[in-house]
């Protein structure tokens, strides 16, 4: 983190001498730093100015740590992170004031390097929390996005192609991984157009049996074949003069294939059956998971065609090369799903969701979202509410997720150890969370070693 990036801090302590030291501290580290004698103090500061991060004692006159706590909830700024300063013998009351909204605490008398990573580990969240409202607020409301979200450099370079080839007729090929939102940049790019108020119409050429497909796209009529029993108007006619998709296409077979390189050369049709063609205005966006060029030369794609379609080629990158649009992704599903609720993303869970690879995109993501937003409980998401793969992706699987069974001594001790290292080896929190006092996690980690 650069130093001029650091969140300013407020010292609460009535103790002078304190309050000079550990702003000493903090200002070595490059954290701006300001001063208050008592929690009301704090309060007409907070009120003032803006101060991300609080250190403050728990117990001082006029106004504690405590009514400091709950006083800040009343704020309409942003609620501060809170980490409190304690003695021995209030660890309890401090561990209390964790579930009430308090980050973190201290126990005097503390270490420098305890102090550092308290509010370190604030100073990060913060950063990643305001990135996360920075974004929000870059694409809320933003014209000429048309439903796409990201502003990462692929995003907006896209968005830049889209406007430019809205309204040629000319035909457009998506090339993407599964799931990177294709059929999303299709219809962008006909309400980018001016046939957004024309009809939009998508086929996924793998879903139809091939003997259907010719039909399915171009119609037949009566008689045509066994079950033709009435005439049958194709997606070629129906799209109009608006924008017909043929997702897939990878998919469709060489006959078929030699069928629609006719239409779009000659703009014209014949239904199946039929003696004389038609006319046909829509615009085609062909969009597929497949390396084109590689199937032309495989011998499984024709070339004329091939190159019919690649007029403008868009190369849909996938979730990974723009992680920067992860948290807008985030939390415009998790809106989705809410109801009226919002749902918190805590940072530890942001970070697996930017460092997962997501085979799956965007569809995997979204599906991610659906899963956390039915499981978060009290309005937030917990690591336990993330898909399996996640975890095991990042080495946080529980311990009898799979691999040898283990004696449960073996697997409790494993776990001990991990919540210890998630709090920063503070045995008291940790027993804290655990539910059992200190002298236990000390007793059971040894007994390992």
């Amino acid at each position: 983190m650069v130093e001029h990036h650091r969140p300013p801090v407020l010292i609460v302590e009535d103790d002078e001498e304190m309050r000079e030291f550990i702003g000493e501290i903090l200002a070595e580290r490059g954290y701006p730093v300001a001063g208050a004698a008592n929690g009301k103090e704090a309060l007409t500061r907070l009120t003032a100015e803006r101060f991300p991060i609080v250190v403050s004692d728990l117990k001082m006159p006029v106004m504690g740590g405590v009514a400091l706590l709950e006083a800040l909830d009343t704020l309409e700024a942003t609620k501060p992170f809170v980490i409190l300063i304690t003695a021995f013998g209030d660890i309890d009351e401090a561990v209390t004031l964790i579930g009430r909204g308090a980050y973190d605490y201290l126990i005097k008398p503390f270490k420098v390097e305890q102090l550092l990573i308290a509010v370190d580990k604030a100073a990060r969240e913060w950063a990643m929390r305001r990135r996360i409202a920075e974004l929000e607020e870059i694409t809320r409301g933003q014209p000429g996005t048309y439903g796409l979200i990201g502003k990462s450099p692929a995003m907006l370079h896209m968005l830049r192609f889209i406007e430019r080839i809205a309204d040629s007729p000319g035909t457009v090929l998506l090339e993407g991984e599964t799931g990177t939102g294709k059929e999303l940049i299709a219809r962008a790019i006909h309400q980018a157009s001016v046939r957004r108020r024309r009809p939009f119409i998508a086929v996924n050429c793998a879903a139809i049996p091939e003997p259907l497909l010719e039909s399915e796209l171009f119609g037949h009529v009566k008689g045509a074949f066994t079950d033709a029993r009435q005439d049958k108007t194709g997606l070629f006619v129906e799209a109009a003069d608006g924008t017909l998709l043929l997702d897939e296409i990878g998919e469709m077979g060489l006959a078929v294939q030699a069928k629609i390189l006719r239409a779009l050369q000659e703009r014209r049709i014949r239904p199946v059956g039929a003696n004389s063609s038609l006319a046909v205005e829509a615009r085609i966006i062909a969009a597929t998971n497949k390396n084109l060029k590689e199937e032309v030369e495989a011998g499984r794609f024709r070339e004329d065609l091939y190159y019919r379609l690649n007029v403008f080629r868009i190369e849909v990158p996938p979730l990974r090369q723009r992680r920067e649009d992860i948290p807008l992704l985030v939390q415009a599903f998790l809106r989705r799903q809410e109801g009226g609720e919002r749902i918190e993303v805590p940072s530890e869970v942001m970070r697996l969701f930017l460092d997962y690879p997501w085979p799956g995109n965007v569809r995997e993501l979204e599906n991610a979202i659906e899963r956390c937003a039915v499981l978060a409980e009290n309005g937030k998401i917990s690591l336990r509410d993330l898909p399996p793969e996640m975890l095991e992706a990042d080495g946080q699987a529980l311990p009898f997720a799979g691999g040898p069974v283990k004696p449960l001594a073996e697997i409790e001790r494993e776990y001990i150890a991990h919540v210890v290292e998630r709090c920063g080896g503070n045995k008291q929190k940790a027993a804290s969370l655990l539910g059992i006092d200190r002298k236990t996690i000390r007793r059971k980690l040894q007994e390992g070693s």
